[in-house]
């Protein structure tokens, strides 16, 4: 009977898995597996114990519902917070790593019916940086593997994200070249140098053949945030002025830094902030914007709103317009962001992961010439500012493009002889 090991990619984003057959050294290709799966988690509002919708079908189970469940997006950010311990949700009570062993187990359940065995080795992947915080990171690690735990593993091994990319790239190259990878997700931006060769691919020791590694968490996540910031929080009242005892007061902008997270839309739910919202729509010079304001957060649109924004985004990796339009009766949003907007308006972002890749490259004594290919992963690679830079820097001709939702769960199962050698002798 075949040995099979699972490498599993979950993602803030996107989750995927890859079967590695341990007895033919092959990874095993089937449908039943291919591509990738939202990583959202939807429970339906109800008193009776049934389980919760996974992956895209709970967006669409979640907006069928009216948005009145509790919807999960990008758990994989909370990870590293020691704050958040647990959450009651329809009188049940969940810790974070029950949360997101319900992704790893649909993951493992649906790579099983594959291998049709319970399979309990898995190579699951982590950013290169969960937090600057060396306890948070370990925390979030911690977590992770508890999760993998509850979802059936028992031999359980980490690789650092950027690194399976690397190994993925490799199964592609004919002779050795020294890679730069970038692994740009929806939480964490991650970059390996690493020394790749053909001919060592699925040896079991690699890790001179690792240069450098290092991330930070800015990614896609904050590229949308910086939209709804920069484009759309004026709609709901941003740089209003609202009257004061005959004096014209700035409304706070402290609202709106809330709502650039859709997730944290929910906290504006109280007695005091829709007091004041209430307020607004009488005494500000906008009152239209604050009626918007408020049905945003009354009718719980803000996922709603971040899925038009973040198609914006996507379009603009190919067109120079792209329409930021919301349907909603209560919330009328009809804007058009341009190419150029969105690059000014998101300079910053990609001014930090820039400047970090130059720090890391430097601190790691490794000069830009040295790097023979820079091979770029993730769906917030394609974001064309930050693929210029990388252009500016290292040159058009030595760009290079994965599967960029696949490339890390492949890596990860690559990885497999790494961590179990005793199965490839």
């Amino acid at each position: 009977m075949d040995t099979f090991i699972y490498g599993i990619d979950f993602g803030t984003s996107n989750s995927a898995v890859t079967i590695w057959n341990a007895t033919t050294r092959t990874l095993v290709r089937d449908p039943r597996i291919a591509g990738v799966d939202a990583s959202f988690l939807y429970f339906p509002y109800t008193t009776k114990r049934i389980a919760p919708v996974i992956g895209n079908a709970a967006k669409l189970r979640y907006v069928e519902d009216e948005m009145r469940g509790r919807f999960f997006q990008a758990i994989k950010t909370i990870l590293p917070f020691s704050t958040f311990t647990e959450t009651v949700i329809n009188n049940q009570t969940y810790l974070i790593e029950d949360l997101i062993a319900l992704f790893l187990r649909n993951l493992k359940s649906r790579a099983d019916a594959v291998t049709k065995q319970d399979v309990k080795r898995v190579v699951l992947g982590r950013p290169a940086v969960f937090s600057t915080d060396p306890a948070e990171d370990q925390l979030a690690e911690q977590r992770l593997h508890r999760a993998a735990q509850l979802s059936g593993f028992t031999e359980i091994h980490f690789q650092y994200e950027p690194i399976a990319a690397a190994f993925a790239y490799e199964s592609r190259i004919a002779k050795p070249e020294r890679v730069l990878v970038g692994d740009f997700g929806g939480g964490t931006s991650d970059f390996t140098v690493v020394q790749l060769d053909p001919a060592r691919q699925g040896l079991t020791d690699r890790m001179r053949d690792i240069l450098a590694t290092g991330g930070l968490p800015v990614a896609g996540n904050k590229y949308d945030a910086a939209t709804m910031w920069h484009k759309v929080t004026p709609r709901f009242g941003r740089g209003a002025t609202y009257d004061s005892w005959g004096k014209q007061i700035d409304v706070p902008d402290s609202l709106y830094r809330t709502i650039c997270q859709w997730d944290q839309i929910v906290f504006l739910r109280n007695a005091k902030k829709m007091d004041l919202l209430w307020r607004l729509v009488g005494l500000s010079n906008d009152p239209p914007a604050f009626e918007r304001f408020q049905a945003l957060i009354k009718e719980n649109q803000g996922f709603a709103l971040f899925q038009v924004i973040e198609s914006a985004k996507i379009a603009l990796t190919t067109r120079a317009v792209a329409p930021i339009v919301f349907n909603h009766p209560r919330i009328p949003i009809d804007l058009s962001l341009t190419l150029a907007e969105f690059d000014k308006n998101s300079a910053d972002l990609t001014a930090s992961i820039t400047g970090y890749l130059d720090t890391f490259l430097a601190d790691s004594k490794i000069p830009p010439a040295s790097i023979e290919t820079v091979f770029l992963t993730g769906g917030t690679s394609l974001i064309r500012s930050l693929r210029q830079e990388f252009i500016t820097r290292f040159g058009q001709d030595k760009i290079r493009d994965g599967n960029e939702f696949t490339s890390v769960a492949d890596g990860l199962a690559l990885s497999a002889p790494l961590f179990f050698p005793e199965l490839h002798r």
